[in-house]
């Protein structure tokens, strides 16, 4: 009797150790472990069920097991209510809260606003196929996701360009990965999962016409057809991700500015401009145009080949100085104090920044609050942030007409600190002229370098400094750039062969064996205190 009451709960002991550790094999999808544990279990259970037999037939008609039974059942109710509930909260209150730090399950601001003004049915058909990585899958139908739940007009669909192939030649889908924004109308493609190309794709199907934008050319300009460093052709290809037009615009050639011009931009003139030209762009300004100015120093010279310009913007309430600007607190270091990185000033513009823009050769440009006009808003949009001694505009210069080595500031002849490098001005408009026409306000903005948006020095900052800018101008600041989450930087660190195996370890039988041994030693001191 002695040996069956010492058998009985040993072979009950083995039962629990070979099925616990059948289990772990079954994780690690080790097949024939886990039959093999398995059946040492059963053997194990049914040798204990043969030795504890009559023990086993009282458990189950004992008060306990009653009272077991009972808790059981109410366990399985409060769960099936709770189930009931959720079910009908996620029908009718169906809410979402996004903990994550980059906010990676929630749309920004201006894709928000662009949903809530589209009034007609959009079909996304997503694409995704044995190409596209599971992350940029999952990411992918988590931005769709979001973008259905936004407004009843959108349906989002999934497909495999290599199965649904009657499909994907509908709409010549040649890489995978597409993914087709679709009206009664019109369709365009997106072949890059980010938020800022399906916004830009939903606005394209909305908007009844392109605006455009015309670059200054014929003075030595940074052209949007050059591709070499000091091109702009990477901001002609922001721009139409942007649902924009880029063109190039010779006033030597043409007349007047076109009357479908949203946006004149002159970038960096190396010459001088004409009278003739300068009266173009005084008649366009007048009659509420938007300018895009961007000025370089003049390093070589005191002679400033865009004094012409300058004189220009004297009459909007901005002073554009004949220097050079210099930080020694923050500036990017291959290039030294010439090469500031100015801190920004609230406005439409930078309230969307996250980043600092790096201006490689900046002029200063300041707002002349004393020859503004009253219905002028002249802000500025960057500032050094150095103070006296350490940032100043330097003016003096060698014989040679190039900028002294020896760069100091001095009191009353240089530009003091802090400097301005960026200004925005607007043309308010009058009661009378709101009442009786429905004329737009006279925008402009001018940067003392225009370097910074050259595809050499186009990054993520100066990108979205340069598309803000337009947005800005053309009256659509609900379309302020829409930076890209990088998720790289949200991936933890790769974990080790041996990182993975204490995981595995500790979480599959460490914390189960704690578990298991603690209600062991209660159940003996119970049983002790019985037979006591």
């Amino acid at each position: 009797m002695g040996n069956r009451n010492i058998t009985g709960p040993l072979f009950g002991l083995l039962t629990l150790i070979f099925t616990f550790v059948a289990i772990a094999n079954w994780i690690f999808q080790a097949r024939l472990a886990f039959w093999i544990c398995l059946l040492l279990a059963l053997v194990s259970l049914a040798i204990f069920a043969r030795l504890r037999f009559s023990e086993m037939i009282d458990f189950f008609v004992s008060r306990q097991a009653r009272y077991g039974a009972n808790v059981a059942l109410s366990i399985v109710g409060v769960i099936g209510i709770a189930v009931f509930v959720n079910a009908i909260i996620a029908q009718r209150l169906d809410k979402r809260v996004d903990i994550t730090i980059n906010k990676l399950y929630t749309l920004s601001e201006q894709s928000r606003k662009i949903l809530e003004s589209v009034d007609k049915d959009i079909r996304i058909t997503a694409f995704l196929g044995q190409n596209v990585s599971a992350q940029n899958q999952q990411r992918a139908k988590d931005i769709l996701e979001l973008y259905q739940r936004e407004t009843a007009f959108v349906t989002v669909s999934y497909a495999d360009p290599y199965i649904d192939q009657v499909l994907a030649n509908k709409y010549n889908i040649r890489v995978d990965g597409t993914i087709v924004f679709e009206s009664d109308t019109r369709h365009e493609k997106v072949t890059t999962i980010e938020e800022q190309k399906f916004t830009s794709a939903i606005l394209k199907l909305i908007q009844d016409e392109t605006k455009k934008i015309y670059f200054l050319v014929g003075h030595n300009e940074h052209e949007i057809e050059d591709f070499n460093n000091e091109g702009y052709s990477g901001v002609r290809a922001e721009l139409e991700n942007q649902n924009y037009a880029a063109f190039s615009l010779s006033l030597l050639v043409e007349p007047d500015i076109p009357a479908d011009c949203e946006v004149l931009v002159i970038a960096g003139p190396k010459s001088i401009l004409s009278r003739h030209e300068l009266d173009i762009v005084t008649a366009y300004l007048a009659r509420d145009g938007k300018l895009l100015l961007m000025l370089d120093p003049s390093l070589t010279s005191a002679e400033d080949a865009n004094s012409g310009l300058v004189r220009l913007m004297k009459k909007w309430g901005i002073t554009i100085g004949n220097d050079l600007v210099i930080d020694k607190i923050q500036f990017v270091p291959l290039f030294g104090p010439s090469a500031p990185v100015p801190g920004l000033e609230l406005h439409e513009i930078t309230r969307s920044m996250r980043d600092l823009v790096a201006f490689l050769r900046t002029r200063s440009v300041t707002p002349n609050h004393q020859q503004s006009r009253s219905n002028l808003s002249v802000k500025s949009l960057a500032k050094t942030i150095g103070g006296a001694q350490d940032s100043w505009g330097e003016t003096e210069r060698d014989t040679d007409g190039t900028f002294s080595r020896d760069l100091t500031y001095t009191p009353g002849v240089d530009t003091p600190p802090p400097v301005s490098v960026a200004v925005a001005v607007e043309k308010k408009v009058s009661d009378d002229d709101q009442e009786g026409t429905t004329r737009s306000p006279t925008r402009i903005v001018v940067f003392g370098d225009s370097d910074f948006a050259a595809n050499a020095a186009l990054r993520e900052a100066n990108r979205d400094l340069f598309l803000a800018t337009i947005n800005w101008l053309t009256l659509e600041e609900d379309l302020i750039a829409i930076r890209p989450i990088d998720l790289e930087q949200q991936a933890l660190r790769q974990m080790r062969v041996q990182d993975v195996r204490l995981v595995q370890i500790t979480s599959v039988f460490l914390m189960p064996l704690i578990v298991f041994v603690g209600g062991l030693m209660v159940w003996w001191q119970r049983r002790k205190g019985e037979n006591v």
